[in-house]
């Protein structure tokens, strides 16, 4: 087992994972991306049917209305797909005790597989997915005063996100009097961390007074530790009405000293203020005061 740090948090890391998700496997089918869920349930479809038309060609005169004297590998695997998809035998059916025992015990694995399958598909189909998006940097300006940490978070679907709730933590390298290191978590205290409804933008922001972590840090002691800036995000679709969340992490080389965000309101020459998303991730030369 190994250490790989992900998101500014260290996990233990087994070249043995792999397998260990077969051992559970409604996890796996939740898990894994839409072509590899599709791709092994096809590839359980075909072992299943491989594994059946075996078991037909055990007894080689179980089928009745094969073409030749005995039955074929071919004849033994489209019948087994019948059987297993329940839609019912042509020219091919059970002639024998032993072909008939088997087709029992197909026609049951059938019905427990698919019932399997399509609550996995149900369950894919129906969990909540965020589309949050999360600024490419982060920026440290002045603000009112004070030295403000700044990034943005922006709701890809449009729909309104109710309860919405963000958090941010510094994750830094640390080391005990003992000489012991440790990767430690130190909540960063924002000017707003709740909103009742989040429909498009939150630029969020975090003073570097005396309360925050990175009081005292320079950016070259944070680069040194190792310092990422940790966001968890949280809230309820106001559609399905269910919880939805999602995290980024900053490192240390994606802040940004003495730059701002453009303002994403403009104005129209007298037109009125629009929303201009292209400003987004746009920053600008702004003063500011590093961590000291």
């Amino acid at each position: 087992m190994r250490l790989q740090k992900h998101g500014g948090i260290f996990s233990a890391v087994n070249p043995a994972d792999w397998f260990r998700h077969w051992r559970h496997p409604n996890h796996l089918m939740l898990a894994v991306p839409w072509p590899i869920f599709f791709g092994l349930i096809a590839a359980t479809y075909l072992l299943l049917n491989l594994v059946f038309s075996l078991l037909y060609r055990i007894d080689p005169h179980g089928l009745a209305g094969v073409a030749g004297a005995t039955t074929s590998f071919s004849e033994a695997f489209f019948f087994s797909v019948q059987t297993l998809g329940s839609i019912g035998y042509g020219a091919l059916h059970p002639a024998s005790l032993f072909t008939n025992l088997v087709v029992t015990a197909e026609s049951l694995v059938g019905l427990i597989v698919i019932a399997l399958m399509t609550g996995m598909a149900f369950s894919r189909f129906s969990r909540s997915t965020a589309r949050i998006l999360f600024s490419e940097a982060v920026t440290v300006h002045d603000y009112n005063g004070v030295p403000t940490l700044m990034f943005r978070v922006a709701n890809e679907r449009r729909k309104s996100i109710l309860e919405a709730r963000i958090e941010a933590y510094l994750a830094i390298d640390e080391r005990t009097i003992e000489g012991h290191r440790m990767r430690r978590l130190h909540p960063l205290r924002l000017n707003r961390d709740r909103s009742p409804l989040f429909l498009l933008t939150w630029t969020v922001m975090h003073p570097i007074d005396e309360h925050s972590p990175l009081q005292g840090h320079t950016a070259g002691d944070l680069a040194a530790s190792g310092a990422e800036i940790v966001v968890s995000f949280s809230g309820v679709d106001e559609t399905l009405e269910r919880p939805i969340h999602a995290h980024h992490s900053y490192p240390i080389a994606q802040v940004l000293f003495g730059q701002g965000f453009v303002d994403m309101m403009q104005d129209e020459s007298g037109e009125g203020e629009s929303f201009d998303f292209a400003n987004f991730n746009r920053t600008y030369p702004c003063p500011s005061t590093e961590p000291a």
